[in-house]
This record gives structure tokens, C-alpha cells and sequence, in this order.
């Protein structure tokens, strides 16, 4: 009886068939149908975590009065192996999003934002567990800037230009110095579109990994990543100032913007690496990355002079 067999049906549950859901996941993902005594069948979600990547497990023990809303998690298991069991949402929201018209696109980014509002609400101070502060460090940088050199020296196609764009991006706006000016919220910390779901007409939120205490524009910077679409990103940038502040956040038009782009550029350079690795992994198709690649050094490239000339024009 393997582990999966023996933690269902000592939760009084029947295993009726399974699937391994294969991808670049930090564990061991299987879907389930079970049975339970009443006979009622259900779909879930078996995860069971890396030894070094099981922080969910604490998150989901430590903080499920905050969260639950946001997710269905039906069982955690502490001891090893470290699991979760998770309702199956089906298919996230980036298998769709891509090929929605505009206006529906625009809709659906509207429930995320309003969700994502309800997370950055939450009184975390009340909370017992202590959550680490997120903070803007040389990390996803270095890795990006490492994955670039890498793929420069495998592939012809390759511009060393990307990685000048990079760095003068950091080192103009000396970014991992900067400080965010607005209010500490808690943060899921990791809510691309492949970790977001639209199930039974809410927003639900998977992977929750990487949750600390930020600034809300982590989240929404993080979301952006799925999202090719430089007018569609300027209407989820200028909308959420116009909900957090309709909520009382009071974050000024200047300090948000700071925010935003500090915190965009750093989750695009993540994502970028993060993009390169599923290629180099044989994920990605190598006509499928230089399109990513492309978008995201020219959000870069714009999202920096959009800071330079805010800064400029502070010390005119």
C-alpha cells in the first residue's frame, strides 16, 4: 500500500483512480478520485513535497483561519512524507486567459484584483506565526543574469544586449536597496496565472509557498508575469491604486508607482530565469521563449525609464 493509498483510507476515503501530474513542480503532484463511506465521489489534489521545498506545510498549519477562503485545502500531513490534500480545481486560469477576447480578459483580472484585495486585508498582526518580511534582494538578478550568460553561449540567436539591459536596470535604480512605501500587507507570494483558479465562480489560490509580509504590488506584479499585453498591464497597474484606495490604503499616485515598477522589474527578471529554465528543461519551444524573452526585456526596458523619470523629476 503505497502513502497515498494509506493516509486516504485512514480519512475514510477509496481511491477510485489516479493520474501523476507531470511538469516543473517542486513534488510529487497526483490527482485523485476517491470515493468516501458515503459513497460520494470527489476530485482531489495530492501533493507531496520536496524535503527542501515544504514551507506550504507550516503556511497551511500555521495560517489556515487567514487563507482558507482563498483555498480548499482538505488535509495536511506533517509528518514524512509532508503532504497536502487539496480540492481539484481543474485547470488554471492561464490555460485560458491567453485566448479570451480583451474584454473578458479585463473582467477576470477584475475578480483577481478583487480577491487579491480581500488577502491584502487580512489583520496579520493578529497572527502568532511569524511570517518573513519580503524584501527586494540580488537573487532573482543573479540567477537571471546567470540563466542569460548561459543561454548566450548556447545559442546564436541569443543578445548579449538582454543582460546590459539588465543590469543597467538594477544598477540605475539601485534596486535591491529599495524599500516600498507602502503599507505591509500579507502576501501569497507567488500567484502566477498557473497558480490561480476559477472554480465554481470565485478565485481560488494554489501554492502558497512563498507567503510573507509585502507590499500588496508583490502580488499583482507576480500575476502580471502570464500576461503579454503592455496595455492590459498599464489597466491592472492603474486599476488596483484605484481599489486599494477606495479601500482606505491611502497609498499617493507617486509612492504606489515606485512600488509597482520596483517590484515588476525585479518579478520580471524572476519569471525571465524562471521562462529559461523550463526551456533549457525542454518545456519550452525555443521559437515560444525568444517571444517571452523578448516581451519581458522590453517591460524592463519601460518599466525602468518609467522610474528614471519619476526620480528625475523629484530632483528637478
Amino acid at each position: 500500500m503505497t502513502n497515498l493509498d494509506r493516509r486516504l483510507y485512514e480519512i475514510g476515503m477509496k481511491i477510485l483512480n489516479e493520474e501523476n501530474i507531470d511538469g516543473a513542480h517542486a513534488g510529487n503532484i497526483v490527482r485523485v478520485d476517491v470515493q468516501d463511506k458515503d459513497y460520494q465521489k470527489f476530485s482531489y489534489i495530492y501533493k507531496e513535497f520536496l524535503t527542501d521545498r515544504n514551507n506550504e506545510v507550516e503556511i497551511y498549519t500555521n495560517l489556515k483561519d487567514s487563507i482558507m477562503a482563498f483555498n480548499k485545502v482538505v488535509k495536511v500531513w506533517s509528518t514524512s512524507p509532508q503532504a497536502i490534500l487539496m480540492y481539484d480545481f481543474k485547470s488554471p486560469l492561464k490555460n485560458a486567459f491567453e485566448n479570451l477576447p480583451k474584454e473578458d480578459k479585463r473582467i477576470l483580472i477584475e475578480k483577481i484584483l478583487g480577491r487579491f484585495l480581500e488577502i491584502h486585508s487580512i489583520n496579520h498582526s493578529q497572527n502568532t506565526f511569524e511570517l518573513p518580511i519580503h524584501q527586494i534582494t540580488s537573487e532573482w538578478y543573479e540567477w537571471c543574469l546567470d540563466q542569460l550568460n548561459k543561454l548566450c553561449s548556447r545559442n546564436q540567436w541569443a543578445d548579449t544586449d538582454w543582460i546590459e539591459t539588465l543590469h543597467y536596470s538594477y544598477k540605475q535604480l539601485d534596486l535591491v536597496n529599495y524599500n516600498p512605501r507602502s503599507p505591509l500587507v500579507l502576501t501569497h507570494g507567488d500567484p502566477h496565472l498557473d497558480n490561480i483558479f476559477y472554480h465554481e465562480d470565485q478565485v481560488w489560490f494554489i501554492d502558497w509557498e512563498w507567503t510573507a509580509i509585502g507590499t500588496p504590488l508583490r502580488d499583482i506584479t507576480i500575476m502580471l508575469q502570464d500576461i503579454y499585453d503592455s496595455e492590459l498591464i498599464q489597466y491592472v497597474k492603474n486599476l488596483y491604486r484605484i481599489i486599494l484606495n477606495n479601500s482606505k490604503f491611502n497609498l499617493n499616485t507617486e509612492d504606489y508607482s515606485h512600488d509597482f515598477h520596483y517590484m515588476y522589474i525585479d518579478h520580471t527578471a524572476m519569471m525571465l530565469a524562471w521562462e529559461i529554465e523550463k526551456y533549457f528543461q525542454g518545456y519550452t519551444s525555443e521559437e515560444k521563449i525568444q517571444k517571452i524573452i523578448a516581451f519581458k526585456i522590453e517591460e524592463i526596458k519601460r518599466t525602468t525609464n518609467e522610474e528614471l523619470k519619476i526620480i528625475n523629476k523629484r530632483v528637478r
